[in-house]
């Protein structure tokens, strides 16, 4: 199975990338995504740090994208 850091969109994978270089706090999150498999499993707090370390605004991810991932992950 898949874990979510392989399923993450390019562009995503590429802002955590960076933000891991400046915030522990996004390194913290990139190995929590690299140990889960699916979005169920991540907490909000990680699903916020997701959108705010991948350069996304609260305002432009939808419930759907909240609670599924969709906005996020690949359509594998």
């Amino acid at each position: 199975m898949k874990t979510i850091y392989k399923q993450l969109k390019q562009k995503y994978k590429d802002e955590l990338e960076d933000s891991s270089v400046k915030y522990s706090t996004a390194k913290r999150l990139k190995h929590v995504l690299l140990s889960t498999n699916t979005w169920s499993d991540l907490t909000v707090n990680n699903v916020q740090d997701l959108i705010t370390y991948t350069g996304e605004t609260a305002y432009k991810v939808s419930a759907y994208d909240f609670i599924y991932g969709d906005k996020f992950l690949k359509n594998d």
